[in-house]
């Protein structure tokens, strides 16, 4: 066997600092002090890896550079800091924990959520004792110990799922990992900022980019202003930097919001000139469509899940339809790699090498196949209608393949799926092949396919890239990548309910709202029982086919300026939040390209990625300073 270039000195670090967010980042986040898990920037673990980088390893290296970390540990520690930041509290924890009390807590005759829901959980998948559903909201009483217990059984099935599930996705990267990297030389401009990070000279002490003066002097811009809203917390007469607005249109009927992140302006300045410029146009698009739609009275009235409220159906169904249209499209182009992945499952020893990539490619198909076996078989067992499961394993796959590629590889600052797959199958076939008991075990898999922006398929799409730095074997990263998660995972669950049980989760927002997001409106699917919309397959067709001629366009004349990706995501409330930080690096980048070209777009590189950096290092500093000086603080970025 190859001796790994990964050492177990940072596999440790890397395992403590996983343990660490898994704690953390559930306290950090219902005090307003930070927050970690929100969005694949994963501004946690840039944070952490800051600290690592430019100041613990250039002290040590300054003491004694036999105990400075190479850049083979640093490359493992920072893939699995990406991948413990998807689990603990938005991405998965405080979903999962929400979800199963939310239905027996909040429970009256008004919403009759006792004869609606409670007959169709299976006793497996719940708490069972009433009295500690209600501490956990309201907290314990003094004295009394948080009751351990009643979560051993639920708790213990659910994380069976979770990791089988992050499992299978990990497996599904590294297998897909070298048709994105190798083949289609995407450019994972997430990973840049890490690498510069990490590139420097055995004899150097610290890396060239922390002594550019450009990236310090973008640094400074979020720093400074981000500075000035956190004294503004302690003191009010300090004025406050808010970038955000709105457009009034169609007399007032619907608003364009504005909102500016420098941090998400400085990856889109490191991404292709046309996916910026496709997302904000498509985006403004879309909102027109909107307004005409309305103002003609012709808009759709379905409604679908909490997900897509900041859209009509019409434009749901649209996305969902270019989404499927451009997952499939990459797929068929990647046949060429899955053939060669193929041939290695019964060949091991012939074909391409795959001897660097993550997992073998026997093994990457087999841990994917064997997982997906074991979560439909728990899906089944949770009550999803056998007829529909192989419907909501497909879909779920497509839509974590999409934001993987798109925020991995192209660079998008945060996305998620148009549609979640539970209402891709209530709206597309009906509730009639799935009855109140398919409705509810559908209402349960909100915990791990909303929000698929912080899928752990991104996470260990950026980690391959951030790896290829390293040549050899990659078995411990694999190893680091799954001990991160499952560490995390079990941390924050800890952490999640210790917090409820000590101050009530109804006083802790975050933790209170997440299992809000499927029972009240499953509720009322169940009371109608609505039948498959037409009208939404219409609007899928609609847009397949606009997606499918933006694909043959791109491949067909070289000038064309939209990119497929831009129309794929053009709705939802996170394409709202992005998209005039897009317009803006897309304008940027646009004038330097054209008046002082290549040259001076990689010249301002490092001025970028300072403002990558800056907005990603205040935040952390004041998230140390608001737990020594305020019951509560002020989160200074949603990056």
């Amino acid at each position: 066997m190859d001796k790994s270039p990964f050492s177990y000195k940072g596999l440790l670090i890397g395992t403590l600092l996983s343990l660490a967010i898994g704690l953390l980042a559930p306290y950090g986040i219902v005090f307003n002090y930070y927050w970690i898990g929100f969005n694949p920037s994963s501004p946690g673990a840039l944070f952490f890896f800051f600290v690592l980088t430019f100041v613990v390893n250039t002290i040590v290296g300054l003491l004694n550079r036999r105990f400075e970390l190479a850049k083979a540990d640093l490359v493992l520690i920072y893939c699995m800091l990406l991948m413990a930041v998807t689990v603990p509290t938005w991405g998965l924890v405080f979903f999962l924990i929400g979800t199963l009390v939310y239905p027996f807590y909040y429970g009256t005759p008004e919403n009759n959520y006792a004869e609606l829901f409670y007959d169709f959980i299976p006793a497996w998948m719940v708490p069972q004792d009433f009295q500690a559903i209600k501490d956990y909201y309201e907290g314990l009483p003094q004295g009394a110990a948080i009751p351990w217990a009643v979560w051993v059984e639920p708790m213990g099935w659910w994380l069976s799922l979770m990791i089988a599930m992050r499992f299978m996705l990990i497996c599904m990267s590294a297998i897909l990992h070298r048709q994105w990297s190798v083949h289609e030389r995407l450019t994972y401009p997430m990973v840049q900022l890490p690498q510069n990070m990490i590139e420097k000279s055995d004899d150097a002490r610290i890396a060239p980019f922390f002594k550019n003066k450009f990236m310090w002097l973008g640094f400074l811009v979020p720093f400074t202003l981000l500075t000035l809203n956190a004294l503004n917390h302690y003191w009010p007469i300090v004025p406050q930097y808010s970038p955000n607005g709105r457009f009034s249109l169609f007399d007032n009927t619907l608003h364009l919001p504005i909102a500016l992140n420098l941090a998400w302006v400085g990856f889109f300045y490191l991404v292709n000139l046309e996916i910026t410029f496709s997302i904000w146009f498509f985006y403004v698009l879309s909102k027109i469509q909107e307004g005409v739609f309305n103002i003609i009275g012709i808009a759709s009235t379905e409604k679908l899940s909490a997900y897509e409220y900041s859209q009509p159906a019409d434009l749901t169904h649209q996305a969902t339809g270019a989404v499927i249209v451009l997952v499939v499209f990459g797929l068929w182009g990647a046949r060429g790699h899955l053939k060669e992945v193929a041939q290695k499952i019964w060949d091991p020893q012939g074909g391409v090498d795959d001897s660097e990539e993550l997992l073998r490619y026997r093994t990457a198909f087999w841990g994917f196949f064997a997982s997906l076996l074991y979560t439909a078989a728990w899906l089944w067992r949770s009550g999803v209608p056998i007829v529909v499961l192989p419907v909501l394993l497909i879909v779920s796959l497509i839509f974590f393949i999409l934001v993987a590629r798109v925020v991995a590889a192209g660079g998008v600052a945060t996305a998620r799926s148009p549609i979640v797959p539970a209402y891709f199958i209530i709206s597309g076939l009906g509730t009639s092949i799935l009855g109140a008991k398919g409705l509810v075990a559908l209402n349960f898999t909100f915990i791990w396919q909303g929000e698929s922006r912080t899928s752990p398929m991104v996470a260990a799409s950026n980690s391959l890239k951030v790896a290829e730095m390293i040549p050899g074997s990659k078995t411990r990263l694999f190893w680091g990548l799954m001990l991160a998660l499952v560490l995390s995972l079990c941390a924050a669950v800890f952490m999640t309910l210790k917090l409820a049980y000590t101050y009530g989760a109804v006083n802790l927002s975050l933790i209170n709202w997440a299992g809000a997001h499927g029972w009240p409106y499953i509720g009322p699917t169940i009371l109608n029982m609505p039948e498959a919309n037409m009208r939404g397959w219409l609007f899928k067709g609609i847009g397949a086919a606009v997606e499918g001629f933006l694909l043959w366009a791109q491949q067909r004349w070289f000038w064309w300026p939209f990119h497929p990706i831009g129309f794929a995501i053009a709705v939802g409330w996170l394409t709202s939040q992005i998209w005039f930080s897009a317009l803006i690096a897309w304008i940027c980048k646009g004038i330097i390209v054209r008046y002082g070209g290549v040259g001076l777009f990689q010249n301002l590189k490092p001025f970028f990625l300072g403002l990558i950096l800056g907005e990603v290092v205040v935040s952390g500093i004041w998230g140390i300073i608001y737990p020594l000086t305020a019951e509560k603080g002020r989160w200074l970025t949603n990056m």
